[in-house]
Parts: C-alpha cells; structure tokens; sequence
C-alpha cells in the first residue's frame, strides 16, 4: 500500500506544480490579448481625433453654405449637400465615440481583472 500513497503524493504534487503553470501561461496570454486591444483602442482614437477635423471642417463649410444660401437656387442646393456632409461625418463621430467608449471600458475592467489575477506585489 505504500507505494500507492507515494504515487498519489507524486501526482498531487505535478498538479500542483503544472497548476502555477497553467496560470503564468494564462497570464502571459491575457497580457499579450490585452496589449493587442491597447494597440486597436489607440489606432481607433486616432481615427476618431481625424474624424473630430474632419467634422469641424464640414461644419466650417456648411456655416459657410449657409450664409449665402438665399443668393440663387445652386447656393441653396450646396447648402443643402453642406449640411447633409456634416451631419453624416457627425453621426460617423458619434459612432466612433461611442465605439471607443466601448472598448476603453472593457479594457479597463480586464486589466483590473488582470492585475488582481496575475499581477503580485
């Protein structure tokens, strides 16, 4: 019977060492996951801060329009085209922000997931 408790004992003791294992492994994944979203969440504010000049120049243009809306029917029509740019590049913003706001929350809430699971003082 003795030799069976030592074959217990030898494999409790792989799965308690293969279980640190598992987690660094885990750990090293969700770290290289998390950085990848770090990557998207940036080049996704980048895109947005581009979209933000591309709104203000629309908007600019349309103020523009506007002004000289009541000079002929082509001024009225460009007005017109002026307004609908803008307002389609805003609601594309507002998609973004909201796209992003998205993302950054969920990042947040796994990296403080992350740094309680894995990270050790």
């Amino acid at each position: 019977m003795k030799p069976m408790i030592y074959s217990f004992g030898a494999l409790s003791a792989m799965v308690l060492f293969a279980a640190p294992m598992a987690s660094a492994q885990s750990c090293a994944q969700q770290a290289a996951e998390l950085q990848q979203r770090q990557v998207e969440a940036q080049a996704l504010a980048d895109s947005r801060l581009t979209l933000v000049d591309e709104v203000e120049e629309a908007g600019d243009a349309w103020e523009n329009a506007e002004a000289l809306r009541h000079f002929g029917k082509e001024k009225a029509n460009e007005a017109d085209a002026s307004k609908i740019k803008y307002e389609t590049l805003k609601a594309d913003l507002m998609q973004k922000e909201m796209s992003l706001q998205t993302l950054l929350m969920t990042l947040n809430e796994d990296v403080a997931t992350y740094n309680a699971v894995c990270v050790k003082s």
